[in-house]
């Protein structure tokens, strides 16, 4: 049999795997030729020193890419004709000086790929894989470029918080998918944000299984993330935003103001504000141990997340006479302490975000050692110097930047970009030990996964290498290597998303006309009527190519899904653009104006939720979805009305 031919085009597309890879490698030596990959030979992981491989998760990660990837490739040539590409996987801390970096080397016939720990050797996997999902084509084998690729990341902890609490709960499928995401991007810790949306077994009445997630679950999935060296780490409400728990009549008492609402009765504004715990009283702390105690029963990490922000109440109630002038701070000191030893008695170590620490800077030097800092901000008020702060008062602090789409129809791409990367820079020269990115789910959550791709990929990106390309190159690389698309769409998407900088879309949208007529935010026409036009353009391209992929089974079904979730967000941010217009008439007191073109929105907007309602059920439990609908609901009926 003639050994395969290697044309122009052939070779083009091999150049074109390397330019795809993300996070783009530190070092990349390019050495020419092909290494075709129909079959493998793989003998096992070793050691530098050729003893046994320590480490099964490896083992099994190279099986799983042989039998997921290269065996179901669609090669037409008679395997038996080929001779089979040697692969190799040592732990060796001569050649790889970094315990999470490696070295891929691509030769005609075999690959090496080299880790200083096992950590460094699946992350080496993952670029492997990569290469071979861009080199590959229908009907013959992948044909990977020779090169030697040498890499480690900026971060030791390179981190995703996913709120699974306001409103969308994922499936056990979609979170195992989304490790598997996180891992091929050399994510290493998956934080799931929890006020109330965990089936606790102190109280089976705070939440019920259709609405959060169960400890079956989280043992399930916990596993699962151990098996991809991702980290599951909680991250639990248990001082602020505690809204759910402390408006149910058995615990309305320990609030520092108690709530005149039942929490069903809470409009989203409110319920995201949450509800304060009373932080003096032994009652409160009672719930705090229960609910950690059902927690750490589940999540295997040594990581737990604390949480502490956003106080709102604290000292401002219940407390208010009870505690010293300036004496807010010292009390919520107090508390953080008495939770971080509960947890540390049980063999964790503890996380807090920044906001209340930052504003009491004299405490800092009283916060437990081996409390780490989660330094957050999510605009361009954020004070990114802060983290040396931090850092110099001896603190482990961790960077924690946001995907900007909660409250969003389509997240906003640019100011997502410019915020991970300020942090990622503030973090690598100020010295924090770690990235985690935020997907956060205000209002209900109606911001769809397939809209924080982006922002979640260049968070991983960044973390992994801070001076990460980002712009017109990032969205090249991932177009290709995350979606599988023409990088226009992502051009047209970052375009389309340019107004979610400027206003809460999905906040306007959901609100009454006469509310996002008073908004100091509302969009003028001229830029309506602009990202009219784009979202129209994206959502074109992005239903296209969910059509093509969903015939193109090398794909599989996930990136089909997503095109067609942001095809539906596309959509929803032409109805919200629209809605400014009337909302610009009512401003300017011309109510009775456009009543048809009012009429005929109101019915576009009910059409379009059944199949918003069909992406949210794909990937998550009904949670909050009824909530979703019910105010798209009031949306229309508003603007029908006038």
């Amino acid at each position: 049999m003639e050994p395969y031919e290697t044309d122009a085009a052939t070779m083009s597309g091999t150049s074109a795997s390397i330019a795809s890879l993300l996070p783009s490698p530190r070092r990349l030596d390019k050495a020419g030729g092909v290494c075709h990959v129909d079959q493998i030979s793989y003998a096992g992981s070793q050691r530098s020193d050729g003893g046994g491989f320590p480490d099964g998760r490896v083992e099994r990660a190279v099986g799983r890419w042989i039998e997921q990837a290269v065996r179901p490739g669609g090669v037409d040539r008679d395997a038996a004709g080929a001779p089979a590409t040697q692969l190799r996987v040592a732990v060796d801390r001569g050649a790889v000086d970094h315990e999470q970096g490696y070295r891929l080397s691509v030769r005609p016939g075999r690959i090496d790929v080299l880790g200083g720990s096992a950590a460094g050797c699946f992350h080496g996997l993952q670029t492997l894989a990569q290469l071979y999902d861009c080199a590959r084509g229908a009907g013959r084998p992948a044909m990977l470029p020779c090169c030697t690729i040498q890499d480690r990341p900026d971060f030791a902890t390179r981190g995703l918080l996913y709120d699974v609490t306001r409103g969308m709960v994922p499936t056990l499928d979609t979170l195992k998918r989304l490790v598997d995401d996180l891992a091929a991007l050399k994510v290493n810790q998956l934080q799931l944000y929890i006020e109330h949306a965990f089936v606790f077994s102190f109280d089976a009445e705070v939440c019920a299984a259709d609405a959060g997630l169960t400890p079956g679950e989280v043992r399930e999935l916990d596993a699962y993330c151990r098996e991809r060296f991702v980290e599951l780490v909680p991250a639990v409400a248990t001082l602020g935003h505690m809204g759910r728990i402390l408006s149910m009549p058995k615990y309305r008492h320990l609030a520092e103001i108690e709530p005149g609402l039942e929490w069903e009765q809470m409009a989203w504004p409110e319920r995201v504000r949450g509800l304060t715990l009373d932080c003096i009283g032994h009652e409160a702390f009672e719930v705090v141990k229960r609910m950690w105690g059902d927690i750490l029963e589940c999540f295997s990490s040594e990581t737990v997340n604390i949480c502490g922000d956003e106080p709102w109440d604290l000292g401002r109630g219940r407390n208010k006479d009870r505690l010293p002038a300036g004496g807010r701070g010292e009390a919520y000191l107090a508390r953080i302490c008495a939770t971080t030893r509960f947890c540390v008695d049980r063999g964790r170590r503890c996380q807090c975000w920044s906001d209340v620490l930052r504003n009491h800077r004299a405490l800092l030097d009283r916060v437990p050692r081996d409390l780490t800092i989660l330094h957050w901000g999510y605009d361009d008020r954020t004070d990114y110097a802060a983290t040396g702060g931090f850092v110099d008062s001896g603190l482990d602090t961790v960077v924690c930047p946001g995907t900007s789409g909660w409250k969003r129809c389509i997240n906003a791409i640019d100011a997502a970009e410019r915020n991970i990367a300020r942090f990622a820079d503030a973090g690598r020269a100020y010295g924090a030990s770690g990235l985690l990115n935020t997907d956060w789910g205000d209002h209900g959550h109606f911001n769809l996964l397939a809209c924080s791709r982006h922002g979640i990929a260049t968070g991983a990106a960044r973390a992994w290498c801070a001076d990460h390309p980002g712009g017109a190159e990032f969205d090249r690389r991932f177009a290709r290597t995350v979606l599988g698309v023409d990088s226009q769409c992502i051009s047209l998407l970052r375009r389309a998303s340019a107004a979610a900088a400027k206003a809460e879309t999905w906040r306007q949208l959901w609100m009454p006309l006469r509310s996002v007529a008073d908004d100091p935010t509302l969009m003028d026409v001229e830029s309506a009527l602009e990202s009219t036009e784009w979202a129209q353009q994206a959502m074109r391209m992005t239903e296209a190519a969910a059509t093509a992929q969903s015939d193109d089974a090398s794909r599989g079904s996930g990136a089909s899904i997503d095109l067609r979730e942001l095809a539906v967000a596309c959509r929803f941010q032409q109805l919200w653009a629209e809605k400014t217009m009337f909302a610009g008439d009512a401003r300017a007191g011309k109510v009775g104006r456009n009543l048809m073109a009012r009429r005929a929105w109101a019915d576009r907007l009910a059409e379009a939720c059944p199949t918003y309602g069909g992406c949210w059920l794909r990937r998550n439990k009904a949670s909050g979805l009824g909530d979703i609908l019910a105010a798209l609901d009031r949306a229309a009926e508003d603007v029908r009305d006038g």
